[in-house]
């Protein structure tokens, strides 16, 4: 586990101010219009990274600009929470460059997911700052994924999240701290310094556009590793536009079945619609009699 202490980002307020960036791949203002309306509706003012529209073939620019964009954003004492753009490819890239220490001691909320889970996992591992599970302005609009994400962020709600339509592999109750992310993504951080140990963690994964042997292959990856061995529970995520449903649960049944921990899918979080808001860091409870997921502090200070 993490050994630094545990911080947490301050409630946000009214009229307090944000920023947004792009760490990952590129984007344009229309694809944020609506989730930045929805900010400033609360009301937040919004501060735009100084790149945030930059383009360089698949990147959001080049690593040094984004990686000044989040610095930035961290240094700045009127920026109470960090937003990003949207996901894709290449927050891996800028790790190695990040200035942790500059976050450990302005910590501050950030939220993502997808390709952003390296970049959220990473800061929890290096800084032991909580980081938020959730959606990038470009989903924010989709169902309630904003009133979800600010009842999180600006208030002691603890979630209790229910796993609906939920398969249950192995039956169980478990407690551990809560991680987890995009699987492919997580599997790229196998054996770097930037992967927290998972004893004792309850791991949550999400995919979408995998093909079902590229599901397995990165399943059995994880098993190889010993990792899933040290894990509290595995619960599954949305598993999007990866193959027929049930080639996808044969896939999930065949690879955990075997693990001796609880194991269920059903976790509205990922790719779909809906994208439940979840902190990483903080300890939480998985019960698959009651098909619940609990997190059992606030995620912010």
């Amino acid at each position: 586990m993490v050994s630094l202490p545990i911080i947490k980002g301050a409630c946000l307020q009214p009229n307090q101010t944000v920023g947004v960036i792009a760490p990952s791949s590129p984007v344009s203002q229309s694809e944020i219009l609506e989730g930045l309306k929805l900010l400033e509706s609360f009301p937040l003012k919004i501060r735009p990274g100084s790149h945030l529209f930059n383009h360089l073939n698949y990147l959001a620019g080049p690593d040094h600009d984004r990686v000044s964009d989040l610095h930035q954003m961290f240094s700045d004492p009127e920026i109470k929470a960090i937003f990003c753009a949207r996901g894709g490819y290449g927050s891996a890239r800028l790790l190695n460059k990040i200035d942790f220490e500059l976050i450990r001691k302005n910590p501050k909320i950030i939220v993502g997911f997808s390709d952003l889970t390296a970049l959220l996992i990473a800061i929890y591992k290096k800084t032991g700052l909580v980081t938020i599970h959730g959606p990038t302005l470009s989903d924010l609009p989709k169902n309630k994924n904003w009133p979800n994400l600010s009842e999180l962020i600006t208030t002691s709600h603890r979630p209790q999240v229910f796993l609906k339509q939920g398969r249950i592999i192995n039956n169980g109750k478990a407690r551990g701290i809560l991680l987890g992310g995009n699987l492919s993504t997580i599997c790229s951080l196998l054996d770097t310094l930037f992967l927290p140990s998972f004893e004792g963690v309850i791991l949550f994964l999400e995919e979408k556009g995998e093909s079902p042997y590229r599901l397995d292959r990165m399943l059995t990856q994880l098993l190889l590793s010993g990792r899933l061995d040290r894990l509290s529970a595995l619960i599954i995520g949305q598993i999007m536009d990866c193959g027929e449903k049930e080639i996808i649960n044969s896939v999930l049944q065949e690879r955990l079945g075997s693990l001796s921990i609880p194991v269920v899918t059903g976790l509205p979080v990922g790719h779909g619609n809906e994208n439940i808001s979840l902190p990483l860091g903080l300890p939480a409870v998985i019960d698959t009699e009651r098909m619940v997921l609990e997190i059992e502090e606030s995620t912010v200070s």
